[in-house]
């Protein structure tokens, strides 16, 4: 089981510049991919995203590449660049044209350009992504299971209170034959003049069997769905809706308050196993 959320941030340096990749994610219904580039790696993006949809299953995923030199390169200029441009000045000149003088300040912002242009191995490139990758698939599964211990407790506590409602089913129904017997008595209504259809009715209102099987069920296969590597956010988060269901009619047949007071305790669980399905693939 992995969560959807995980963050990683790997870096390595080449050529005297520091590449770095950040490589996050939150919970989405899908799969989302943002994927940020400088304008000489944008070429790569599509190999990324693919590996990036291999991997991954769902959520919302953002990958950002960026680089940067040490303060003490930004601060120096090689006298190669010097030369170079010293040069170029010189073949102006011979073709008659007036330069003025380059200042310090123009010759760093030059220094800054072609720094900007230099670009990073596909190999280094292609590490460094795995990397990242690797490290949020690891982020998001440690998470993943830490979710899995939680949802495997909120499970066992699921199966001890609808037990205990089980336990409950026959004091619900005698409570509504006493209910009939005293409506019998304040209205004096004989054997005969008792309309045994509607008497019938009543107490299959009050029969909440069907809602514990059915609920049962569900919470057997979210049960069996926790040892699944299988992707089980949407299954999860759809047999919690219908556990949902199945409660509020227990709830509504209820006629007596144990029951009432059982209900709400699933209830609080389906609630915190419904926040879980939302961020796990």
């Amino acid at each position: 089981m992995n969560s959807m959320t995980g963050f990683s941030e790997n870096s390595l340096q080449e050529n005297g510049i520091e590449f770095k990749c950040i490589a996050k994610s939150l919970n989405s219904r899908f799969l989302e991919i943002l994927i940020k580039l400088p304008n000489n790696l944008k070429s790569n993006e599509g190999w990324i995203r693919e590996l990036l949809q291999k991997n991954l299953s769902r959520g919302k995923v953002e990958l950002e590449i960026f680089y940067s030199r040490a303060i003490d390169h930004h601060l120096s200029v090689s006298p190669k660049l010097i030369k170079e441009i010293k040069n170029n000045e010189k073949k102006i000149r011979s073709k008659g044209l007036d330069l003025q003088k380059i200042s310090y300040s123009e010759i760093l912002k030059i220094s800054e350009i072609s720094q900007k242009q230099l670009n990073i191995k596909s190999s280094s490139l292609k590490s460094l992504v795995r990397k990242s990758i690797d490290k949020l698939i690891d982020t998001r599964s440690a998470e993943g299971d830490s979710i899995r211990k939680d949802l495997i407790r909120l499970t066992k506590l699921m199966k001890k209170n609808i037990s205990q409602v089980k336990k409950l089913e026959k004091k619900n129904i005698q409570k509504a034959y006493e209910r009939i017997n005293k409506y019998q008595k304040d209205l004096k209504v004989s054997s005969s003049e008792i309309n045994f259809s509607e008497v019938i009715s009543s107490l299959g209102k009050a029969d909440i069997n069907e809602e514990i099987v059915r609920f049962n069920s569900h919470l057997a296969l979210v049960t069996k769905l926790l040892s699944s590597k299988k992707i089980i956010g949407k299954k999860i988060d759809f047999y919690s809706q219908e556990m949902v269901r199945e409660a509020n009619t227990m709830s509504s047949k209820a006629g007596i308050i144990e029951i009432k007071n059982r209900v709400v305790d699933l209830k609080s669980c389906i609630e915190k196993v419904k926040e879980h399905a939302q961020n796990i693939e």
